[in-house]
């Protein structure tokens, strides 16, 4: 197991498991893919804006006490918004089929500092429904205010509109976080399987920690050199299946000799294949000059002629003895065993 991991050793991880660490960002970003387009529903959000202002005595003076008494009340008016008090109202006048914290979930309120302004805005899967129920509620405030704190001081600068766009998921988001998370995970991977190697896949691990000497090395065969080996295998296959035929038919059908019939010894060289040494000595044979054969008289050719006669009928003779020596011993041997029985 490798201890220490230097940045030349990580860039050639990366580089060796580069279709790893792909593999993984890609899976990774179809699944994020999965899970925008078809797990998670669209969420659409509608706005409104309030005011909070002084109450209207008559006079056009504004003076800095009341504004500032206006911008504190605003943090009491988002405890009002967000209570059963205001959304209880808002659920029976539109019939909704969300409970009170669900509402009180839906709903954002924004406050800028120093400011009498703030934003009310509703969140949910259908854009018609979010503006609807962010103008009911801004509605439903403005006319129960008075009830609650005795002051007419709000008033609805902004009407919620329809949002066509989703707000959530954020495609572009979903997806490089995916790719990122699954790129990040295919090289956790691949600096797994690089500890945990056992293998040595560099001579310089070698030479340089180990310290021994590089003895030599074997080069990788081409597509080239391995075509020509294999088909040499396979020329040898076929000649050794050839063979193996030549000799099973041989052994099947064997040539007979005809009864009364002697072959010569040149005759039986011709029936047999040549050996390897008995090729190289007929090959020498034929580099040597070649020599006439000697002149014989005609008595000469003559006597030789009787001789391989007589070498002949001799041999026909002894052939017929033992042809008739063994039909004889063998009818006696069958006389004997029937006088047994």
């Amino acid at each position: 197991m490798k201890e220490e991991v230097s940045l030349r050793d990580l860039m050639a991880i990366i580089k060796q498991k580069m279709m790893i660490i792909i593999s993984f960002g890609a899976l990774g970003l179809i699944l994020s893919a999965v899970y925008t387009f078809l797990v998670v529903t669209p969420m659409y959000d509608s706005t409104t804006q309030l005011l909070v202002n002084r109450t209207n005595d008559g006079t056009n003076n504004i003076q800095l006490n009341d504004i500032n008494s206006n911008v504190q009340m605003i943090n009491t008016y988002k405890d009002i918004i967000k209570g059963p008090v205001i959304l209880d109202g808002v659920k029976e006048d539109l019939d909704l089929d969300y409970t009170v914290t669900e509402l009180a979930e839906m709903v954002v309120i924004d406050v800028n500092q120093d400011s009498q302004v703030f934003s009310l805005t509703v969140t949910g899967p259908n854009p018609d429904e979010a503006a609807e129920i962010a103008n009911g509620i801004a509605a439903t405030f403005q006319s129960a205010i008075f009830d609650i704190m005795n002051v007419e001081n709000v008033s609805i600068i902004s009407a919620a509109s329809v949002n066509s766009k989703p707000v959530s998921p954020v495609v572009v988001n979903n997806l490089m976080i995916g790719l990122g998370v699954g790129l990040l995970f295919g090289f956790g991977v691949a600096l797994i399987r690089y500890a945990m190697a056992k293998t040595i896949d560099d001579y310089q691990f070698i030479t340089q920690t180990i310290g021994w000497p590089n003895l030599g090395s074997i080069s990788e065969l081409n597509k080239e050199e391995q075509s020509a080996i294999v088909a040499s295998q396979k020329q040898k296959i076929a000649a050794a299946k050839a063979v193996k035929v030549a000799e099973t038919a041989q052994a099947a059908n064997p040539k007979r000799i005809p009864d009364g019939e002697v072959l010569s010894v040149a005759e039986v060289q011709l029936e047999r294949p040549r050996t390897t040494v008995e090729s190289a000595v007929g090959q020498e044979m034929e580099k040597q000059p070649k020599k006439h054969p000697k002149q014989y008289s005609a008595s000469h050719s003559g006597m030789n002629r009787e001789r391989l006669g007589t070498v002949a009928d001799m041999s026909r003779e002894k052939i017929g003895v033992i042809l008739q020596n063994s039909d004889d011993t063998q009818a006696v041997h069958s006389g004997n065993k029937r006088g047994k029985r």
